[in-house]
């Protein structure tokens, strides 16, 4: 996998993916643009997703925003996506002439250099919201807004600069949360009630245990696949108590036909081993099922079900410590769902 892949979902999973058992609703838009393009890797990109389901997606080399998701097609007219379009080739412009600003602040003077954005919302259980915007370069965080302070985070100096010029500016903080905590809302809203039929539905996890012995260990390996929607719980027991600190994660990640995968795994004793328990809790499981090595049927309404192939997890190439973003205008999206350039300055 080249670096522009891996970093761009790289942060996709560490966003877009997030939440709890109970996860709420989320609406999430990633921009990505690279300084070298390869063939078949555009040098800018913007990806729209409703609950880790992709809906739009704008690249450089189509020139096109589309719909990705049937029931966007379904609910929304060629004039949306030609606007779409129209913004997103803005937008494009401003990203050039950034990129360019970038290399110069800190004496690049050529390779592959990545700059990543996510903005969005998500709508809890309760009713609450809350929203974010984070921006990172070559991999590497660079500035975020703190809703509670209505301030930027600046992980060093070079980001110290594009703090000081939006707050100084007094109104970019302002915009960004009326967008997050309005705007970006009642778009995830109206999205909802388009993909309800999709959004909504449950698919229960395949769950495979396995183990491995070595270097005087018993390494056990629990697998979930095939699940909707993403918000998983899946734990290590010895002897009934659950042992996070000990359990190594991954995922969840997403699957091609729109389903998730996540495994965690734990060293054991290997004559402890029916001592533990893999337990897992999703929202299309009556109650928690669980797992032991050797016992296909689980325990309690457990099915371990085989077959299935797993993703692989994808990493995060980061480049050296010196490389961090520089600052650069936030397209958001204004009431009719399109992005609009907000509170970022225009061209730097």
């Amino acid at each position: 996998m080249g670096p522009v892949r891996a970093l761009r979902l790289g942060l996709l999973l560490l966003g877009v993916l997030s939440g709890a058992l109970c996860g709420p609703h989320s609406l999430r838009y990633f921009y990505t643009a690279v300084s070298e393009p390869s063939p078949g890797v555009p040098w800018f990109l913007i990806e729209g997703y409703v609950d880790g389901n992709l809906i739009l997606r704008y690249d450089s080399e189509t020139g096109r925003m589309v719909p990705r998701a049937d029931w966007m097609v379904a609910n929304l007219d060629q004039q949306y996506w030609d606007t779409q379009t129209q913004i997103a080739q803005r937008n494009q412009q401003v990203d050039h002439v950034n990129l360019e600003i970038l290399r110069g602040r800190y004496n690049q003077s050529g390779g592959l250099h990545v700059r990543q954005r996510m903005s969005g919302c998500d709508l809890l259980e309760d009713g609450s919201t809350r929203g974010y915007y984070q921006s990172a370069y070559d991999g590497r965080d660079f500035i975020a807004l703190d809703m509670d302070t209505m301030t930027f985070t600046a992980v060093d100096a070079a980001a110290q600069i594009t703090k000081r010029k939006w707050e100084e500016d007094g109104t970019v903080a302002e915009e960004k949360k009326n967008y997050l905590k309005n705007t970006c809302i009642e778009s995830l809203r109206k999205y909802m009630s388009y993909g309800r039929a999709v959004l909504e539905r449950k698919e229960r996890p395949t769950v495979r245990v396995s183990g491995k012995e070595g270097d005087g260990f018993l390494t056990l390996h629990c697998r979930a696949y095939g699940f909707y929607p993403r918000p998983i719980s899946v734990s290590w027991l010895k002897d009934g108590e659950v042992r996070d600190q000990e359990t190594e994660r991954g995922g969840p990640v997403p699957n091609s036909d729109g389903t998730y995968y996540t495994w965690a795994s734990i060293k054991a004793n290997p004559g402890e081993k029916d001592k533990y328990r893999c337990r897992v809790e999703h929202a299309s499981l009556p109650e928690a099922e669980v797992y032991a090595w050797g016992e296909p049927g689980g325990l309690g309404h457990g099915e371990g079900r085989a077959g299935v192939v797993p993703l692989p997890l994808l990493m995060v190439e980061k480049k050296g410590k010196e490389e961090v973003e520089g600052d650069r205008p936030v397209f958001l999206w204004d009431m009719a769902g399109h992005p609009c350039l907000c509170g970022g300055g225009g061209e730097l």
